[in-house]
């Protein structure tokens, strides 16, 4: 009998977790803007607030204070109350991950109706550390990261729709420079290099890089994010 209540306590509980309120400390990077759209809003701070939530192409927004609900975040596209009886207009919901602080990637939704394809990754230094590099495959063949002395036998080969973090190159040149080539898989265990740079190695910052296929040429391509957390400055005593 008393397994039985605690069954029934439990039911009637597991809606009420599933709906748990928590506030989150997000930014956003937006690949590229679809239809105008460059800003979103969500749940604010404090009851009845509406936090703005940028969307910008060359850098990372600032840190966002905002409220979900159930574990996702559903981000609305207008922050003007909704006619009564509408729903207001917002994107379809993302799973977030454990971390309080998250990062929100928007990426292209090509021949989708939803515009962005939204990426939520948790944005603290345990699940993405300073010094290592985030590489994203959004292209359909199997891509290897060629990074300074993790090449070749020891590059690091990235399915279509993964990421995987590759950890500091330590192989670098007196301006902390190291060879990066991006390459994709032709034939089985055949790979061609399709993009050659340089990149920076640097204790306090870290790196996304994203693989794509460009609209128009239907070739690969590379997108080199940096990411250093914002200085903070003492305050006087």
């Amino acid at each position: 009998m008393l397994r039985l209540v605690l069954a029934m306590l439990l039911t009637l509980a597991a809606p009420l977790v599933a709906q748990e309120t928590k506030k989150i400390t997000l930014r956003t990077l937006c690949f590229t803007h679809v239809n105008g759209i460059k800003m979103l809003y969500l749940p604010g701070e404090k009851p009845g607030e509406i936090a703005e939530v940028p969307l910008f192409t060359e850098v990372f927004s600032l840190p966002v204070v905002a409220t979900v609900t159930g574990g996702k975040a559903s981000f609305l596209l207008s922050k003007e109350p909704p006619a009564p009886g509408k729903t207001p207009p917002s994107l379809p919901p993302v799973s977030l991950p454990s971390s309080g602080k998250v990062l929100f990637l928007f990426l292209p939704n090509p021949g989708k109706e939803v515009p962005y394809q939204i990426v939520a990754m948790g944005d603290d230094e345990g699940s993405f550390p300073l010094g290592t590099t985030k590489a994203m495959n959004l292209t359909p063949a199997n891509l290897r990261f060629d990074l300074g002395e993790f090449s070749e036998a020891k590059g690091i080969v990235v399915a279509p729709g993964k990421t995987a973090i590759i950890e500091q190159v330590r192989k670098v040149n007196h301006l902390n420079q190291f060879d990066a080539k991006v390459l994709y898989e032709a034939k089985p265990k055949e790979f061609t290099v399709f993009y050659n740079s340089r990149w920076r190695s640097v204790d306090g910052k870290r790196d996304i890089a994203i693989a794509y296929l460009d609209p128009t040429s239907k070739q690969p391509m590379v997108n080199l994010y940096e990411d250093a957390p914002p200085v903070v400055i003492p305050e006087k005593p």
